[in-house]
């Protein structure tokens, strides 16, 4: 499908207009991001790259809730993936890296030292 084609641009629109409550979460997370990194006098360039990849994690917050919920049988409300992108936006990439790396090397037995 070429981009010249209409088709292509009103499946991109159609597409982007059934993910508008997602880009919503994505764009509260970056903006939370780019709150706290300002507050923190971060460089521009970590501002960015920190917001951009808080607004993918938040992108997916709700399918994320969606299916913690259904694994272990919880009623999750659909104000809970909000309030999970702003937690996401607020805490940041870096601390969510972190919590990861710890949680990974517990399981694994390893240690979370030498991982970046």
């Amino acid at each position: 499908m070429s981009s010249q084609d209409p088709g292509f641009w009103a499946n991109v629109l159609i597409w982007l207009y059934s993910h508008k409550t997602e880009w919503g979460y994505a764009g509260v997370a970056g903006m939370f991001s780019l709150l706290r990194s300002a507050y923190a006098k971060s460089p521009w360039s970590k501002r960015i790259l920190d917001a951009v990849s808080c607004s993918a994690l938040a992108f997916f917050a709700a399918p994320t809730l969606q299916v913690i919920g259904a694994l272990l049988n919880w009623n999750v409300p659909d104000a809970a993936a909000q309030v999970f992108a702003i937690y996401i936006g607020y805490v940041g990439n870096d601390y969510i890296s972190a919590r990861l790396h710890s949680w990974i090397a517990t399981k694994t037995g390893g240690t979370s030292e030498n991982q970046q």
